[in-house]
């Protein structure tokens, strides 16, 4: 069914009106009306704040603390571009020199690739388009990168080919480098909230997860096959901080997650509702516990944010 919606052009902005709203954005038509296409008109409107919101939420701390270290001159790979909200973020850095990304998705290519020409995202070296396969050995050398970012990424690589695709983020992180896997669902955490939204969800075998969810979900689940619920992407099953890692774990690696503003300091900072407010202490003191362990106090979180540094 074909989305009623108008776009309007002001000049130097457009406005979406659709389902009895507007929503005023700065990218062009071409962009708007691409984005649509990729989406739908109704799913559209988050998309145009997504580089003050979630580009702002996740790199900011990031970029504060890379600039800490008095680093400069950065190359940067970004894994899975999206609508480019995170590119246009990471190319007004002033510490990024080069900035490379790439998209399994055709249509998100276009767009960035659009947007990098319209918003004049000079330090943008590439937008490549792979596909699945490819990104099992992706097209760029050894140590080619100074910094490469996975956000939202590895929960929606497909379980047979994550190991592979994971490893090769870290094969072209250059020594001394770092490496930030953000905001990916916590396969370990009771409650998954990233898709379905249903307590132990991402633990169950996928023809028992679709039944569950087509049974507790049935407006948004009832009419979704099998193989659609298990189709590539779709994220549900979460990943693991095993599947954050390379083959070799943590050999090799520093883990800066705390000292870079993720983590538990992530988790706690960016609390908003009144429930997570409510429950900061509970995690306060399994973050505590498992630091006295040795391990990662992500592991308590419902999400992974993790940053890595490669020794030199």
């Amino acid at each position: 069914m074909t989305e009623s919606f108008r776009l309007v052009d002001q000049g130097d902005r457009r406005v979406l009106e659709v389902a009895g709203g507007a929503y005023t954005t700065r990218y062009s038509a071409r962009v708007v009306n691409l984005l649509i296409a990729r989406k739908g008109a109704r799913r559209a409107p988050p998309y145009f704040e997504f580089k003050e919101t979630r580009g702002r939420r996740f790199l900011a701390p990031l970029v504060a603390y890379l600039q800490a270290q008095g680093l400069t001159g950065l190359r940067v790979l970004e894994v899975g571009c999206s609508f480019g909200h995170m590119t246009e973020y990471l190319a007004e850095q002033p510490l990024v020199a080069a900035l490379t990304t790439f998209d399994t998705d055709a249509a998100f290519v276009e767009i960035t690739r659009l947007k990098v020409d319209e918003l004049r995202l000079d330090v943008v070296r590439e937008v490549r388009h792979l596909d699945q396969e490819a990104t099992r050995r992706l097209p760029w050398a050894d140590a080619a990168f100074d910094l490469v970012l996975a956000i939202g990424v590895v929960e929606h690589l497909p379980v047979r080919a994550r190991r592979h695709q994971v490893d090769e983020y870290y094969r072209v992180l250059a020594p001394g480098g770092h490496i930030a896997v953000l905001d990916t669902p916590n396969r370990w955490f009771p409650l998954e909230t990233h898709s379905v939204g249903l307590p132990l969800v991402q633990w169950l075998p996928p023809p028992l997860a679709w039944r569950y969810a087509r049974l507790c979900r049935p407006r948004r689940y009832g009419a979704v096959g099998l193989d659609e619920f298990v189709a590539d992407g779709t994220g549900w099953r979460n990943a693991t901080f095993a599947e954050c890692l390379p083959s070799g774990g943590m050999a090799g690696l520093v883990d800066v997650t705390e000292a870079a503003g993720f983590g538990f300091r992530f988790f706690r900072d960016t609390a908003r509702s009144r429930t997570r407010r409510a429950v900061l202490p509970v995690f306060a003191v399994a973050a505590r516990a498992l630091q006295a362990m040795g391990r990662p106090p992500s592991l308590a979180l419902p999400y992974l944010n993790l940053v890595f540094r490669k020794p030199a």
